[in-house]
């Protein structure tokens, strides 16, 4: 009597601080290991396989257990477990959607496991007293068993003990017995038995255990200890278990008394009513191990927002998920009166072989990536996790194809709904550690692989000030590249580093945000610069990693007169440094027609051509340019010019399989200002080429020139290519750009280019304009 209070304070004392290694982990791992498939069909699976490919299917099944149960300790020893075990390793490592699409299948399959365990029960029970009603004993159970739940955990921790005891008792009468009639010599295959995928997949079940205890994550005193030990302890004595198992059915059974009698085990053992025993002591206290661990994993789902709030509520000195608890009564309970045993086994093996793909899968990249914040102390390669990633969703395939496909739909479908609800939740987790990984090793492949001009993407770095007064340049810089590249905003921020430090940091986050938000495709950052226009130069050539660098530059057009020698000044300098300029001159007249229109003022492909046309190219792909009618147009002075230039426009627009119509009008004397305004001040966009200025050039005409053209024009997009920027492998296929210079003169060499601060008008086509135009390269 004087032991009883300590008891007591014992119990007490495991209710408030949580349970230990052996009573928290291993014990309801491995009594679910060593539950309802062990004594009810693991019979039929020797019988069914025989001895060998029942040994082989313990052996696939153990490695993907193995594999799992090392993830699950390596993750367990890098961070604290909170409560939900898989659910809350998962979205603490790929985040809270990716842990929301594992963590609700992963509760629809404990809550299934309830029915499972409990139909496995009744129907070792109908062996005994036939004729029962077997749904309804189920029923009842399940009561039984809710109810029994809803008290204490700590109670059923207890009866586990004694549930172990007896199934020891049960395993020593069945090796202790003989078989009436053994087979002459082992069964090592059937050919008249079942398919191997059917096999498995009534077998893996016994596996599913280790989540038993992973899932009591929030009861444990110690979560990082316990959890590796109880788990990989556990599988390991499963193993043992299970591969001696069969050999003992082999020797008294033949494959056909194996394969037709479920309850072979009874027949073999010593002590049959050991084994009634302990089948009923193995599926209850499964049983109930899942209807305590699948509240919990719903209610850290609810503790994160990912579920309805109800079911996150605890009740009690030991936070008991009473809401929870009731949703998996509901649910077992339907899947009783839905569903037998080899129903209900395949449904979740697949609800847990997604999970244990999954839980692999996030140690094996936490590991590849070599976050430094995964330290875990028990460490795995990053080679088994994967591989017993690939080895979980490799058995759903063979399985079944069709389940496998709609259980990661199912996967897709939560975790599209927990994206939108969770707002970019994040615990810390890695997949920014993930994706830097990526980046890094895509960067140095990158550096391995030589360039080659057809694979030219659009990198464009805008150049601008307050992005609220520049969003035409967003909306273009987006347009432009899309999914294609990158597309950068920098803004400019003059002045030093200690008074712009806080504004710099401030805008970074406020105006990221916002740009993240409107622009998805663009990114936004915020750099201090003594001067804007030198700033300019320094950020273009600054920007970027590796070979991974802007090759376009975007920026306004300037009006101010005070500022144009700088101005020129650093187009000149972001040329040199193989920079592809766009200067966009801003007008609001934009008619938002139905169909767009686009007008290029063409001046041949040697110069600027090639890059005006990829712009239109890129532009008419994005939904506000979709369906552009885009014109190409030119001035000549004399009829046979205009022939030529029409039939060189045609043949270099069918090579680049661009639709666009050709437009050559005759000069007449006027000037060029004069025939843009006629034809193109009723457009929606103009694309015009144009020539930087020389050093030591006065620069006050080419301002004079351009604000003459751009005064009637829409939006004008003034394009200069970069230096080593070449058009044709990027536009044509080889076929066009293997055609004699005779046959597409417009076609130059790019070998034949000359520096692009000078480049002169195509010889196949009549310069629009003598040196004062603004064509391609004649400004």
């Amino acid at each position: 009597m004087a032991k009883q209070p300590s008891k007591k304070t014992n119990t007490r004392k495991a209710d408030k601080k949580g349970f230990g290694t052996f009573g928290g982990v291993f014990t309801p791992s491995l009594l679910t290991i060593l539950g309802v498939v062990m004594y009810l069909r693991f019979g039929w699976v020797v019988g069914a396989a025989g001895l060998g490919g029942a040994l082989l299917i313990v052996g696939v099944s153990h490695v993907i257990s193995f594999a799992t149960g090392l993830s699950v300790a390596s993750i367990a020893t890098n961070r604290t477990v909170g409560a939900g075990g898989a659910y809350f390793m998962i979205s603490r490592s790929l985040g809270a959607p990716v842990g929301a699409s594992i963590g609700i299948p992963l509760f629809l399959g404990q809550a299934l496991g309830t029915a499972f365990y409990i139909i496995g029960f009744t129907e070792s029970l109908a062996t005994l007293v036939p004729g029962i009603p077997q749904r309804i004993v189920s029923s009842g159970v399940c009561v039984l068993l809710t109810v029994l739940s809803l008290k204490s955990a700590a109670a059923v921790i207890k009866a586990q003990y004694f549930v172990m005891v007896l199934i020891v008792a049960s395993l020593v009468s069945f090796f202790a017995g003989s078989g009436a009639e053994p087979p002459a010599s082992l069964e090592w295959t059937n050919p008249n038995g079942e398919s191997f995928t059917k096999v498995f997949g009534v077998f893996f079940p016994a596996v599913t255990g280790i989540m038993a205890g992973v899932s009591m994550s929030g009861d444990l005193a110690d979560p990082r200890r316990s959890i590796p030990r109880g788990t990989l302890f556990a599988v390991a004595a499963g193993l043992v278990v299970y591969l001696v198992f069969p050999f003992w059915l082999a020797l008294n059974a033949s494959n056909q008394a194996l394969y037709e009698q479920l309850d072979i085990v009874w027949k073999i053992a010593r002590f049959p009513l050991l084994i009634y025993v302990g089948v009923w002591a193995a599926t209850i206290s499964s049983a109930l191990g899942s209807v305590l661990t699948a509240p919990r994993t719903l209610q850290a789902l609810a503790k994160d927002g990912l579920a309805p709030s109800i079911f996150g509520r605890g009740y009690g000195k030991s936070n008991e998920p009473a809401a929870g608890i009731v949703l998996t009564f509901a649910l077992a309970m339907a899947a009783i009166w839905l569903g037998d045993l080899d129903v209900v086994a395949p449904i979740l093996t697949m609800f847990f072989l997604v999970t244990y793909g999954m839980t692999n899968l996030v140690c094996g990249l936490e590991r590849w990536a070599a976050s430094p914040s995964f330290r875990p102390e028990f460490k795995v390669p990053a080679w088994v996790s994967l591989g017993g990633a690939l080895a979980c969703f490799y058995v759903m395939s063979i399985l079944d194809m069709a389940a496998m496909v709609a259980s990661l739909t199912i996967c897709a479908l939560i975790y599209a709904y927990a994206q939108r609800k969770a707002f970019g939740t994040t615990y810390g987790d890695a997949r920014h550690g993930l994706w830097s990984a990526l980046v890094r090793a895509a960067l140095l492949r990158m550096r391995e692989v030589k360039y080659h001009a057809e694979n030219w993407r659009p990198n464009v770095l805008i150049l601008g000030g307050d992005p609220n007064k520049r969003s035409h340049l967003l909306r273009l810089g987006g347009a432009i590249v899309q999914e294609r590249g990158i597309v950068t905003y920098a803004q400019l921020l003059t002045g030093t580093v200690y008074d712009q430090a806080e504004t710099r940091e401030r805008l970074g986050e406020a105006v990221g945000k916002d740009i993240s938000e409107n622009f998805p495709t663009v990114f936004y950052r915020a750099d201090i610069v003594d001067d804007v226009y030198r700033g300019a130069v320094t950020v273009a050539q600054a920007y970027g990693l590796g070979s991974f660098t802007t090759n376009t530059v975007m920026l306004g057009w300037t009006g101010k007169p005070e500022r144009r020698t700088a101005y020129v000044d650093m187009l000149r300098d972001l040329v040199w440094l193989d920079r592809s300029l766009v200067l966009v001159r801003h007008s609001e007249r934009f008619k938002k027609s139905r169909q767009p229109r686009m007008d290029i003022w063409w001046g041949g492909f040697q110069g600027n051509g090639g890059f005006m046309l990829l712009l239109a190219y890129l532009l008419s792909a994005d939904e506000q340019w979709r369906g552009a009618k885009i014109r190409v147009l030119t001035a000549v002075d004399t009829a046979q010019d205009k022939k030529e230039a029409e039939k060189a426009i045609r043949r270099v627009l069918a090579s680049s399989r661009l639709e666009a119509e050709p437009l050559v009008f005759f000069r007449e004397d006027r000037p060029m200002p004069d025939i843009m305004r006629e034809h193109s001040q009723d457009a929606d966009l103009v694309i015009l080429g144009f020539r930087i200025p020389e050093p030591g050039e006065d620069v006050d005409p080419f301002f004079t020139r351009m604000e003459a053209m751009l005064q009637h024009l829409p939006t004008t997009l003034l394009v200069h290519r970069a230096r080593t920027f070449e058009g044709e492998p990027v536009l044509f296929d080889p076929q066009r750009r293997s055609l004699p210079p005779s046959l597409a003169p417009s076609l130059a060499p790019p070998s034949t280019h000359p520096p692009a601060t000078s480049i002169p008008p195509d010889p196949a086509l009549p310069s629009i304009g003598s040196g004062n135009t603004g064509g391609d390269g004649a400004t």
